[in-house]
């Protein structure tokens, strides 16, 4: 039990405001108001305390609540733990035109970790770093709900509290927190804190400079590649561990230690190292990588666009550009401003979608329709609709309108923009996992169409899928979005008499379906109430409906889908005379 003394002493330290006189009285209160003779000064000032909203517990090792105690959900939690890491404050726009701040520090007791969220004047504890890895912190009035990752997350909102404790109080507690267990890049997911990860460097790009956005002063940062015998990742290094990362080489191994995961630009799980991570380098560490999951390798040359496939690394095109997109401004998470254009460029085997990022948007701001680009060092990704992509990383070399190129007469008129697709007319029941990403065409009729919201929030800059938090919208690509925009996104079952796979319809191709614009859906499903009813009203004219559908085949779990690019409804007249010159085909 605490003396007299301590209770006071912890009341103001949590309660500034309160002066020591206005303890006492209140102390002094609180026993005639029970009774002098039952309640002597300890108690009555622990009963005060409470009063209070001070939780003595917490400052009690016997009595106080663990981590592994916490349980979605839990409201008005109280708990002492030692804070493991710290973030960065970030300020973003609410829907009303104020600003908002959040930031996040990692906390451990000898049950567990915990991320712990904090916003708008609870964030200056951070910003005033008054907050330090390994200060033991009383932690008042939080909340608990599922946050990045699905993890459990510990929120202190506007009615919350979050105090270091002296170092005579942390004697008290001895706080042993386990180390971060390491984990393998294969189990790494989005919104992961406090990893641990040891990997192999196999590639480092460049090391460069910045202004913030925020407050004007110079960033710096430095990314590589980094691999274990499980997978390879992207790691990102800030400021003074930019520096220290400047002289990084390939084949060394190195271990970065309170590090956190964030989806990348381009969608793929990167590692960041913040302030607080440890970063160790040069280790004695043996790692195998094998040649699938990064080591250096030859350039795989000149390619046909026909020919590009996914996965492709250090690849090289010639080709004719075909349409030109304006280029779209965004702002990153860091506070940095970020460009992101796309064309489509054509060559006599097919056409592709091209993208490139920030300094290179510069390099080719005069880029134009008829122009030929010769790329070196490019690679093939996953796009936008699942359409394969081209991309220009910071290695890649462009050159434009080479003399010596043989695509000047390239007639590319009538060549479409909506991607390469290659599609072939398949029978339902041959599609199988050896399909998978391939290109085909199929034609049914629609049997059955999917019973969830066919919206979804998008940012208008990327048209990645945006998150909502309390109002508030973001993009894990371009930060804070005021506006995001309605996208159209539904499955539909299509059968062909040999067997029926599910269909998945973005954009267009959706719309196109139901006959209705994407923000016509929202707002029937504004007026309404109801998440389905686009679907529920136009329900009776689609099933049925005899359709072809060109797209790519992509395995979810267990099953074979469709990912379509393009719809179109069939005429079984037309259908009728395919069938039969294919028939005379095959006996001929």
């Amino acid at each position: 039990m605490h003396s007299l003394e301590e209770i006071i002493e912890l009341i103001l330290k949590h309660l500034p405001e309160y002066e020591r006189k206005d303890i006492i009285d209140l102390i002094k209160e609180k026993r005639q108001e029970l009774g002098a003779e039952i309640v002597n000064e300890e108690s009555a000032a622990m009963i005060v305390a409470r009063d209070l909203g001070i939780d003595l517990r917490q400052v009690s090792p016997k009595t106080r609540l663990k981590i592994e105690d916490i349980a979605e959900g839990n409201r008005n939690v109280n708990l002492t733990a030692k804070v493991v890491s710290v973030g960065t404050v970030r300020t973003f726009d609410r829907n009303d035109g104020t600003k908002g701040r959040v930031t996040s520090i990692t906390v451990g007791d000898d049950t567990g970790r915990l991320r712990v969220v904090l916003w708008d004047e609870q964030t200056k504890i951070v910003s005033e770093r008054k907050i330090n890895v390994n200060d033991v912190v009383q932690i008042r009035g939080g909340y608990v709900k599922r946050g990045l990752g699905d993890s459990l997350e510990l929120n202190i909102g506007r009615m919350g509290r979050i105090v270091p404790l002296d170092e005579y109080e942390m004697e008290e507690f001895d706080l042993e927190v386990p180390d971060a267990k390491q984990i393998k890049v294969e189990d790494l997911k989005d919104g992961v804190y406090d990893v641990t990860l040891t990997v192999r460097v196999i590639r480092v790009f460049r090391f460069t400079t910045f202004t913030r956005k925020s407050d004007g002063k110079e960033g710096k940062v430095i990314s590589l590649k980094g691999a274990d015998g499980t997978g390879s990742i992207r790691v990102v290094f800030w400021d003074d561990n930019a520096e220290k990362m400047k002289d990084v080489s390939e084949g060394e191994v190195i271990r970065v230690t309170g590090g956190y995961t964030r989806e990348g630009r381009n969608g793929e799980i990167e590692l960041h190292a913040g302030r607080t991570s440890k970063i160790e380098r040069g280790l004695d560490k043996e790692i195998e990588v094998s040649e699938e999951l990064g080591e250096i390798r030859e350039s795989l040359g000149k390619k046909p666009i026909s020919e590009l496939e996914l996965g492709m690394w250090d690849v090289d095109i010639e080709a004719k550009v075909v349409q030109v997109m304006p280029p779209k401004s965004f702002e990153k998470k860091n506070g940095t401003d970020g460009k992101v254009q796309n064309f489509v460029v054509a060559d006599e085997s097919g056409n592709i979608r091209v993208t490139i990022w920030d300094e290179r948007v510069d390099q080719l701001e005069e880029l134009k329709e008829g122009d030929i680009i010769r790329v070196q060092h490019g690679y093939v990704k996953e796009g936008f609709r699942d359409d394969v992509e081209f991309h220009l990383g910071q290695r890649a070399e462009v050159e434009r309108n080479p003399g010596d190129s043989n695509l000047d007469q390239l007639d590319t008129s009538t060549i479409t923009t909506t991607g390469p697709v290659r599609a072939g007319r398949v029978i339902i029941d041959d599609i199988d996992e050896d399909d998978e990403r391939k290109y085909v065409e199929v034609c049914g009729i629609i049997v059955s169409i999917g019973q969830t919201s066919p919206i979804y929030l998008a940012c208008p800059e990327c048209n990645k899928k945006v998150q909502e938090q309390d109002g508030n919208y973001s993009c894990r690509v371009c930060g804070e979005i005021k506006e995001p925009e309605p996208r159209m996104l539904f499955n539909i079952t299509i059968d062909d008499g040999s067997g029926s796979i599910r269909t998945t319809l973005f954009g267009q191709t959706g719309e196109k379906l139901l006959g209705l614009t994407a923000a016509e859906a929202n707002k029937m499903i504004s007026e309404s109430g109801n998440q389905t009813e686009p679907l529920d009203k136009h329900s009776d004219k689609i099933l049925g409906k005899y359709v072809v559908v060109q797209g790519r085949v992509k395995k979810y779990r267990d099953s074979i889908n469709l990912s379509a690019s393009n719809l179109d409804f069939a005429d079984p007249v037309d259908e009728i005379k395919r069938l039969k010159r294919s028939i005379s085909g095959l006996l001929s």
